[in-house]
């Protein structure tokens, strides 16, 4: 097979990975109270349903039908507990088939919907039947919910458009890419050439303000593309959500971004973009102040994709989840966004001078290896967070798709492994310095068919969820 029909089928795999993912709910329906399919002798005086991961009040509609398809009153949604979410019952249930019709979505801003059904028996005049034991049903513990009737379930319930979509993988994966060179051109500043300050003897003397000037464009290169595919990203989140027909609705954007753990991960993540590109466009006019406060952007900005994706939604372990998934990101930002911009910026800034490239390049080389060993052990931590056990890798769609990333992975690390240990010995000459250019440039293509696993992993429901 030849190296382009490779990269197609690989292509092709992973698309068909991402359209399966729009078919595969995250906040799973565990247990409903009436039950599916039950038969009551008395009409309950509330729809209780028990989620897999927490509900966001704010994206939730409920509805209730009879056998004519006719909606029954309910009061206000409420939350009582955590994974719950209760529907009083306004309306008289008369002896009939009834059908419960949901729409929910979690904490990472993933969407799912579901029914089920339950007969009443008695007379429309019997003793309901007592609400279940538990916190009251009038307590509302998140956000209150937006203007929707409760007999209309969302546009979304019918669109094939969702978080595993294409598109929406495509969107994702520049935002993974931009936001990883925006923090790696933090760390080459912090890191590589802080390195290269404390040699002030050394070949790359006298450099550093440039190069650093240089980094700071790409930062603010990137910091815009974080923002252009950020908002992007907003536009597809309220389509998978709310439907083509109400996806640019300003009142249900605005309830998303206020009353949802997403939307509070996302105004995080645009903040500090634009926050990064004040900066960075600060410590191009050579501003040692901006690199500080570009720093706190990069934080920020690597935190970001923990608030809006599975570790914010994680069942267990919430807290440890968002740092792991945090230091995840820092990691790769480390070790693959400080590769970038040293491909990108400092080696043409160095001119091919053989000494100079070398001194960069041992400078890079223990930045590239602690955040190198960030991202395997954070990543080892979320791996077990989220799959939970050793069978749950063949065994599920997320568990298959990780695997898949983890032999990227491995190849990524394999290739740096073969610039520290053969190419970065003999660098000296122009002729090093190019086949550097050259075996760091594969460490990076191989490092954005990363991302693009990622990208598709994110979309996927953890084992440990359903």
């Amino acid at each position: 097979m030849t190296a382009g029909r490779t990269r197609g089928a690989a292509l092709a795999l992973l698309l068909t990975f991402a359209a399966a993912g729009s078919l595969l709910a995250h906040a799973v329906l565990r247990h409903s109270r009436p039950a599916a399919g039950a038969r009551l002798t008395t009409p309950p005086l509330e729809l209780r349903l028990s989620f897999s991961e927490a509900p966001e009040l704010a994206e939730t509609t409920v509805a209730l039908l009879d056998a004519r398809g006719d909606t029954v009153a309910l009061g206000p949604l409420a939350r009582p507990e955590r994974l719950t979410i209760v529907a009083p019952i306004a309306g008289t249930l008369s002896p009939g088939d009834y059908t419960v019709l949901w729409h929910t979505a979690a904490a990472d801003g993933h969407a799912t919907h579901g029914r089920f059904g339950f007969t009443v028996l008695a007379p429309a005049g019997s003793a309901p039947l007592s609400p279940p034991a538990g916190p009251a049903a009038g307590r509302v513990t998140g956000p209150a919910p937006p203007p929707v009737a409760h007999g209309v379930i969302p546009a979304s319930e019918e669109s094939a458009f969702g978080v595993g979509s294409p598109a929406y993988v495509v969107i994702r994966w520049l935002l993974f890419c931009a936001l990883l060179a925006a923090v790696g051109a933090v760390a080459f500043r912090l890191f590589v050439l802080g390195a290269v300050r404390r040699r002030p003897r050394g070949a790359a003397a006298g450099l550093e303000p440039a190069l650093a000037r240089r980094a700071a464009a790409l930062g603010l290169a990137a910091a815009v593309v974080v923002v252009l595919a950020a908002l992007a990203r907003l536009v597809a989140e309220s389509y998978a959500l709310h439907g083509a027909a109400h996806a640019f609705d300003p009142a249900r954007i605005g309830t998303l971004l206020r009353s949802t753990v997403w939307g509070r991960g996302w105004l995080v993540q645009i903040a500090a973009a634009v926050l990064a590109g004040v900066a960075f466009a600060l410590a191009r006019r050579g501003g040692a102040a901006a690199w500080a406060l570009a720093a706190l952007a990069a934080l920020a900005l690597a935190a970001s994709p923990a608030l809006t994706g599975h570790a914010a939604a994680a069942p267990r372990l919430t807290a440890l989840a968002v740092v792991a998934d945090t230091g995840h990101v820092l990691g790769a930002a480390g070790w693959l966004g400080s590769l970038l911009t040293l491909l990108l910026v400092a080696l043409p800034g160095a001119d091919d001078h053989g000494a100079t490239v070398a001194e960069l390049v041992h400078a890079f080389s223990p930045t590239a290896l602690f955040f190198a060993g960030l991202t395997v052990s954070s990543g080892v931590f979320s791996a077990w967070l989220h799959v939970g056990s050793v069978a749950a890798l063949g065994s599920s769609t997320y568990g298959r798709t990780l695997l898949v990333k983890l032999a990227v992975v491995a190849l990524t690390a394999a290739t740096g492994a073969y610039n520290w240990l053969r190419v970065r010995p003999a660098l000296g000459t122009q002729a090093a310095s190019r086949r550097l250019r050259r075996s760091g440039t594969l460490e990076l293509l191989v490092a954005v068919a990363v991302l693009l696993v990622t990208a598709i992993l994110v979309a996927l429901p953890t084992p440990v969820s359903q």
